[in-house]
Formats: C-alpha cells, sequence, structure tokens
C-alpha cells in the first residue's frame, strides 16, 4: 500500500506533471491528514481522480466514487485549495485541471448471501458446537432479547447501537431460516419470496389500480385484504381477524392491537369524549370491587380503557409507557447516587426527604 508522506509529497507529483491516466486509491495516516490536510483526525482515502469524462463517470457509475457532496482539494500549479462540489459536477471541470478528492473510507459491506452462508458454515459439521445444537426453541429467548435491544436502541435514538443490535436481530432470523432448511421444511429465499408477495398483494394502490388517498383508507383497505386471506386459509386456520395477533406479546401491544382492528371494521366511539368517561367509570369500578377476583378483573378493565385512550390520542401504549419506566428509572437512580454521596442509605431517609430529591431529579433530569 502507497502512502503519502506529506503535502509537499503531493504537490511534487502534480509539479512533474506525473501522468493523470489512471485511477489511483491511496490510504493517508491519520496523523499526516491532521499535519498536512485540512480534514479532522481521522483516517481518510485521497482519490486521485481522472478528469477525463467517461472514466469519471464509470468511476461514479461503479459507486467508487459516490455522488455526495465532498470536500475536494484542488491543486493548480503550486497552488491548492479546499472546496465542495457533488462528484458528479467533477466532469464538467478542464482536464487540465488536477485535484485530489478526500473522503472517509467507505465501510466494506457484506452482502446477504455472504452471511448467509457464514451462518450455514457456523451450523456445519465444521461449524461450531452451540451454533449446531441451536433449536427453535432454544433461540426463543434470544429472539425476545435481541427484539426488545433493537427497541431500546430506538428509543435512545442511538444508531450506533441500534446498527449493532439489528445485526444480532438479523442473525436470529437466519438461524431460524437455516435450522427450518435442515429440516426440509423452508429456506431463507422463501421467507423472502413470502414477505415479498404479501407487501405487493396489500398495496394495491402502490401496485394495482386501487384507488386510496389516505393513510386511513389504507389501513381499512388492508384489513379487508387480509380478511380475504383468512377466508383462503384452510378449514383448521384461526379466521378471525384478532386470532393472527400473537399472544406471547405484551398484554399491552395486545390490548391496543386489538382495539386498531376492531376500529378498522367500525367498532370503535365516534369520538374521544366517550373514550375520556370509560376510563372514569372504570376506576369507579375499581373503587366499588369487592374481593380479589373482581378487583382484579376490574384493574384490567381499567388498563383497557387506559390503552384505549393512548391509541385515540395518537400514541403506543407499550411505547408510552416503557419511556416513563425509564424516566422513573432515571429519577430513582439519581435519588439513590445523592443519598450515597451524603454517606448514606436509602432506609436512613424519610419519605419527604426522598420526595425533596425526587422533585430535584424531575428538574435536572429532562
Amino acid at each position: 500500500m502507497e502512502y503519502f508522506s506529506d503535502l509537499q509529497e503531493i504537490l511534487k507529483l502534480v509539479n512533474n506533471n506525473d501522468p493523470i491516466d489512471s485511477f489511483a486509491y491511496h490510504r493517508v495516516r491519520q496523523e499526516e491528514i491532521i499535519n498536512n490536510i485540512y480534514f479532522p483526525p481521522e483516517q481518510h482515502s485521497i482519490f486521485r481522480i481522472d478528469l477525463r469524462g467517461s472514466r469519471l463517470q464509470k468511476l461514479i457509475s461503479n459507486s467508487i466514487i459516490k455522488d455526495d457532496l465532498t470536500r475536494v482539494v484542488w491543486f493548480r500549479k503550486n497552488n491548492h485549495e479546499l472546496i465542495e462540489m457533488r462528484t458528479s459536477e467533477l466532469d464538467g471541470v478542464h482536464d487540465t485541471d488536477i485535484l485530489y478528492c478526500y473522503g472517509s473510507p467507505q465501510e466494506s459491506k457484506i452482502d446477504v448471501d455472504t452471511f448467509i452462508e457464514l451462518i450455514t458454515h457456523l451450523r456445519s459439521a465444521e461449524g461450531c458446537p452451540w451454533d449446531r445444537k441451536q433449536t427453535h426453541q432454544s433461540l426463543r429467548t434470544n429472539l425476545i432479547e435481541e427484539t426488545y435491544e433493537v427497541l431500546e436502541a430506538i428509543d435512545q435514538n442511538d444508531y450506533n447501537h441500534l446498527r449493532e443490535e439489528l445485526g444480532d436481530l438479523l442473525l436470529q432470523i437466519v438461524l431460524h431460516a437455516q435450522i427450518a432448511a435442515e429440516n426440509g421444511k423452508f429456506e431463507i429465499g422463501h421467507v423472502i419470496h413470502d414477505i415479498y408477495q404479501k407487501l405487493l398483494n396489500r398495496h394495491p394502490h402502490v401496485f394495482a389500480n386501487s384507488d386510496v388517498h389516505n393513510i386511513d383508507a389504507v389501513l381499512t383497505n388492508w384489513e379487508k385484504i387480509k380478511e380475504n386471506e383468512r377466508n383462503n386459509t384452510p378449514q383448521d386456520t384461526e379466521k378471525s381477524m384478532l386470532g393472527s395477533i400473537p399472544k406471547q406479546l405484551p398484554a399491552l401491544s395486545i390490548a391496543q392491537k386489538y382495539q386498531e382492528r376492531a376500529s378498522r371494521v367500525g367498532f370503535d366511539w365516534e369520538d374521544i369524549a366517550p373514550v375520556f368517561q370509560k376510563v372514569f367509570e372504570e376506576i369507579q369500578e375499581v373503587q366499588e370491587a369487592q374481593g380479589a377476583s373482581e378487583i382484579e378483573g376490574e384493574l384490567g378493565d381499567l388498563l383497557f380503557a387506559v390503552v384505549n385512550l393512548v391509541r385515540w390520542s395518537g400514541f403506543d401504549a407499550e411505547t408510552a409507557l416503557r419511556l416513563t419506566n425509564n424516566k422513573f428509572q432515571k429519577r430513582f437512580q439519581y435519588i439513590e447516587k445523592k443519598v450515597s454521596d451524603n454517606g448514606q442509605s436509602l432506609s436512613d431517609l424519610t419519605l419527604s426527604e426522598m420526595d425533596a430529591f425526587w422533585d430535584e431529579a424531575k428538574i435536572k433530569l429532562t
């Protein structure tokens, strides 16, 4: 791998009229960029550009250089300047000019087929004993955990974490497909085929002649299509519009999905006022309930009514509660830290003292 030691070496190439009839790719060390060029302290790539239009277009079309706004160091004789331009604009530059285009090196990417081959190998006799031992049942917990870790990354708005967790979730999906393939049931290609066809069938407003104009109409049409699909399934298959909702989902999510599907066929209030009233009624019924069984049932009805209020307000009940859980955790941990910093334990404080720290946490933690 060839390296430019400093800017003078680059200028020497230019001043010596070094031929520019080929595309050369060079990695520049971190300290060289910091000391000699215009860019942040991280590894970058130098692209030495052949400015003849046909070659430049080939480079862009092959994604060696992407058509993005990029920083370019432009050399003319002994002068150089930093400019910003789109790479597609380079073909308009006079072919006697010389420039070097600097940008972060593109990360290597792996296609799905290569990843599937890796999982297949891990499950083979030459692979890993742990991967080979796994079954659909043994991976259930992993699938649930990885799904919730994806949700956590989304809640934190952390794209680096989200990227990692989506990879972990993808691993679970491919593992399940590979296990099914080994048992002669289906392959990952069948999985992709089925979801591909489902999306085509359920978007006639995009791929056919169905005429819908807003999201509500799309959802109503979607439910009609799903109903037709259920009616065309074998007799021993669940045909209720609620039957396909997994019972393993969190209870709040199941409640909201039941309400959403019922609403799509018109089983819903006309406005939010009776939704509020229903919550108040359920609170009163909890207060009037007698015995553990009746109280538990009324509390369930109250929760169901609150979920409906959340739905009518345009939010997701599971997400709303998870965000409140996170808020409670942060505020309580604030209390714990303040008490620890004072050389005390929580048991040393009165409720009013803890409330004072809680109010402080509400102000300081947003």
